[in-house]
């Protein structure tokens, strides 16, 4: 599938300020309060600004959800066309440690997820031991798994950035649409799941969530088509 975000490949009009978190044994330590004032930088108009004022609310919910310890930066880029909330986080965890917890991880099912942005608060914290986990990332809905995790992987060579791997919502999406069309016993779990996805703030604000890897970083990029420029 072609991406169409060749627009935030290249230099924003506006980088706001970058917002520093840490997260240690549980403990988040970040100034979420400063957000709004970085967010103001970008200069959006009204609407535009309080619904990325709601992803980064979202964002900061979804960053509570996972458990390993982690040190991210987070800021927002505008665009002509879109505006970016923007994530990096990376872990200090030596191969030993990834090792073990991946481990533990592969031998539960990933069942608890909570909610749509409880999935990318799993893709993060798996993808910050390795990625190439995320796609067994699944759940379970009504005693019948959905693998999200691979219905939202997408490796091919027009995708945003440098990155070397990547899940995208809108994949996703794709994904489950033509699992709904599929008249399987299996269907009402992809149901489900798209009702999840109907109900969630940010996937029906953003235009996509990316999440990808490059190097030992995980990076995501939440992409908001600006309807008031």
């Amino acid at each position: 599938m072609s991406k169409k975000y060749k627009e935030i490949e290249g230099e924003p009009i506006v980088t706001s300020q970058k917002l520093v978190i840490n997260c240690k044994d549980n403990v988040m330590k970040a100034d979420f309060e400063k957000a709004s004032d970085f967010l103001k930088e970008c200069n959006l108009k009204h609407k535009d600004n309080l619904q990325m004022e709601l992803l980064f609310e979202e964002t900061a919910l979804m960053l509570g959800q996972i458990t390993k310890d982690f040190s991210a930066l987070l800021w927002f880029e505008k665009f002509e066309n879109y505006c970016c909330l923007k994530l990096t986080a990376k872990t200090e965890m030596n191969y030993e440690k990834k090792e073990e917890l991946i481990s533990v991880s592969s031998s539960k099912q990933n069942a608890l997820a909570k909610g749509f942005m409880g999935k990318i608060a799993d893709i993060i914290e798996t993808g910050l031991m390795d990625f190439d986990y995320v796609a067994r990332l699944q759940q379970e809905y009504g005693g019948t798994n959905v693998g999200f995790g691979s219905m939202g992987i997408y490796d091919g060579f027009d995708g945003v950035g440098n990155l070397s791997a990547a899940w995208y919502l809108s994949d996703y999406k794709d994904s489950l649409n033509e699992e709904i069309e599929d008249p399987s016993p299996e269907n009402d779990a992809n149901l489900k799941a798209w009702d999840e996805l109907e109900k969630s703030i940010v996937a029906s604000i953003a235009e996509d969530v990316i999440v990808g890897t490059k190097s030992d970083v995980i990076e995501m990029t939440i992409v908001k088509a600006l309807k008031n420029v």
